[in-house]
């Protein structure tokens, strides 16, 4: 901030760009060629030996080249005030001789780093004219402002910005209106800050947008506020509606970081314009509010001082502390409810032993209705305290925290009309209210839920003002609640043909449901019955992502094995431990049909298994024949008769029997079954070579 009264020197910079010298070792990066006409003669080579404009950073180089050039003169002179942005520069000093001295050595360092200053640009007497603004010796105004009204160069259009895409057309009453803006802002000035008095923050609220004013406050003075600097959010808030302490928290933190990027400390005072009750209540609810405060160690007061400034804020009453009660208040109960299909409103309340109903109608969504229907439960019941009950929970989150919230505009007009005249009737109300939320069609019983069905029930247009006939009820009900046919014969008695052409006069309703399709996913009934496999890629597992998966449909037992691929020879090697475990099902169910069904992979589900003998490891006999399922690791598993086996490899052999032999033991079964397969190892050798002899 520039102090009052200080004397003041400008100095502007003549080409500063041009004259920024580069390092030697940096020039051939920013070297250039010129090719000749016809290439008569060699291209000549360039480099540049300044600052280049084409850099993306020339701006931040220049304004660090400035500030190191500066450096000296702010280390020589402490107590001055040195401010430069780019190539202008401004130098503040409390006496008029202090400046003399600083100017020479000013332009010694400017001259002694390559900077040019232009004579005709140094100013030394009032006003000073610094990026845009005039400098008196103790405020600051700005320079005269000229509203772009008419393009007629290239430079007029580039003011418009983004304004081109298309004409304007300015009419009398715009242009009258634009001129007392630019005469407003032409009149409008801020203060240079009086070193002796306290900085302090004043926080008004004109027509609920929080402002901020840092200045200074002395009676002595003609006018007693001087406005160092205004603060301002942004016109339109982030949210739809937002509470009104958070906006006053944001715009505390903004002036505090502004006071610190311009003083370098906090302000001694803040002043709100609310109670003390108010504030302390929100300081002790709000997070917002206790961050934008931590650590602020000045004055807090609650009274604006009587200025004309701050008497607007002044005008403007609000509250900070929500006006709905958190329990239940002594008044009506009053039950809402809305139907987007027909549009209606419904407000219904017990009088004594009578059903009160009021309704409205409002076109749009169902959260539109429900919320019509709250303005109207608001604006009936503005003099008393009541009970809202509603089952929209868009509704009574917005009841519930509407009284301290300020609305942005939408660009739904029927939705932002919605809020406002809620937001109107919270206002203007004195006594409290309260606000439930309850589900609806729960059929539960008590008063809430009598009352709620109710009001549900008066905005259903199945049950809304009965029709005169049964047949203009069987009409309408279709439209609500699509019906077939069936159910709308069954229900008002017509005739077949009667409810076919009630339900053909709607084009979103058909005359019958589409059944169920049989057997899209049909299920065994019993274990292994029926399994259901597939193949899923797994690229965790790199080589062996091809995880085949294999689920019985009735016991959903699952087997899952990793391959390398997805063919006929994988399936057969993820069946075959498949079958081990679970055993062989009787059908198998898949959709990917090339591996499944190849000639390969039939074979090798429909190839014999091999026979083996297995030793008793009580009786010490050998046992069998039966189908060997699975072997490998010193281990092989053996169907058997009871259900399959594990056992070691030492215990199992081939059998190498003949096969008549095998199938005669196989079909002895009207003998002992335990004494059929329980033969003896040196007999059945013997047997062996005997038949061997025999043949």
């Amino acid at each position: 901030m520039l102090p009052a009264d200080w004397p003041v020197l400008i100095v502007d910079l003549t080409d500063c760009f041009i004259t920024i010298p580069l390092h030697p070792d940096d020039r051939p990066k920013f070297a250039f060629t010129v090719p000749t006409i016809n290439n008569a003669e060699p291209a000549q080579r360039y480099q540049w030996k300044v600052l280049h404009q084409g850099m993306r950073n020339f701006q931040v180089l220049c304004q660090w080249y400035v500030a190191r050039t500066l450096s000296g003169v702010r280390k020589q002179f402490p107590g001055a005030h040195v401010y430069h942005y780019m190539d202008d520069i401004l130098v503040a000093a409390p006496t008029q001789d202090e400046l003399l001295r600083i100017q020479p050595q000013l332009l010694n360092a400017l001259h002694s780093h390559g900077l040019q200053v232009a004579p005709e640009k140094v100013q030394q007497q009032p006003p000073w004219k610094y990026l845009g603004v005039k400098i008196l010796e103790r405020t600051i105004r700005h320079q005269e402002v000229q509203f772009v009204q008419s393009v007629k160069t290239l430079n007029d259009a580039q003011k418009l910005g983004t304004h081109l895409k298309s004409p304007h057309e300015l009419t009398p009453e715009a242009r009258k209106v634009l001129e007392e803006v630019q005469q407003a802002v032409s009149a409008l000035q801020v203060y240079r800050i009086e070193p002796s008095i306290d900085v302090t923050v004043f926080i008004t609220s004109p027509d609920l947008h929080p402002t901020g004013i840092i200045g200074q406050w002395n009676d002595d003075w003609t006018d007693p506020l001087h406005v160092l600097e205004w603060v301002f959010l942004p016109h339109q808030p982030h949210k739809t509606v937002t509470a009104l302490f958070e906006l006053i928290a944001r715009l505390i933190i903004k002036c505090r970081q502004r006071c610190l990027q311009l003083m370098g400390a906090d302000p001694s005072k803040i002043i709100l314009p609310v109670q003390r009750e108010e504030f302390d209540w929100s300081y002790a609810n709000n997070v917002s509010l206790q961050s934008a405060l931590e650590g602020f160690s000045g004055q807090i007061t609650y009274h604006l001082p009587s200025h004309k400034l701050l008497q607007v804020a002044k005008n403007t009453q609000f509250s900070l502390r929500p006006k709905n009660s958190q329990e239940p208040v002594q008044g009506p109960t009053v039950f809402t409810d809305g139907s987007g299909k027909t549009g209606k409103a419904i407000v219904t309340w017990q009088d004594g032993s009578e059903w009160q109903v009021l309704d409205g109608h409002e076109d749009g969504s169902a959260q539109l209705v429900e919320l019509k229907a709250a303005v109207m439960a608001f604006e009936k019941f503005s003099q008393e305290p009541f009970n809202l009950i509603t089952d929209s929970a868009f509704v009574t989150d917005i009841a519930q925290q509407l009284g301290c919230l300020v609305l942005k505009e939408v660009s739904n007009p029927a939705l932002f009309h919605l809020l406002k005249a809620l937001w109107c009737a919270i206002q203007a109300r004195v006594h409290p209210y309260y606000v439930l939320h309850v589900r609806s069609h729960t059929n539960l019983p008590g008063f809430v839920a009598e009352g709620n069905a109710r009001a549900d029930k008066l905005a259903n247009p199945a049950f809304v003002a009965p029709q005169p006939d049964v047949l203009a009820q069987a009409k309408a009900s279709p439209g609500f609640f699509h019906q077939n046919a069936r159910t709308l014969q069954k229900q008002f008695q017509l005739m077949a043909t009667e409810a076919c052409e009630i339900v053909e006069s709607y084009d979103d309703c058909h005359t019958l449901g589409a059944p169920l399709p049989a057997g899209v996913n049909p299920r065994g009934l019993k274990a292994l019955e029926l399994w259901q496999t597939d193949v899923t890629q797994v690229t965790e597992f790199g080589r062996l992502k091809y995880v085949h998966v294999t689920v019985d449909t009735f016991s959903s037992a699952m087997w899952a094995s990793a391959h390398t691929g997805e063919k006929a020879h994988d399936v057969i090697a993820h069946w075959r431990q498949a079958f081990a475990v679970p055993g062989i099902p009787s059908a198998v169910k898949t959709d990917n049909g090339p591996a499944y069904a190849s000639q390969h992979g039939l074979d090798g589900k429909q190839q014999p298994r091999v026979k083996v003998r297995v030793r008793n490891l009580v009786t010490k006999q050998w046992e069998g024949p039966y189908d060997l399922i699975a072997m490998g690791r010193g281990y092989a598993c053996v169907s058997t008769d009871t259900g399959t086996r594990w056992l070691p490899s030492k215990c199992v052999r081939p059998d190498l029997r003949p096969q008549r032999q095998n199938s005669a033991d196989r079909q002895g079964g009207s003998r002992d079954q335990l004494e059929s397969h329980q033969v003896d190892e040196s007999s059945s050798d013997h047997s062996d070579d005997s038949s061997t002899d025999s043949d």
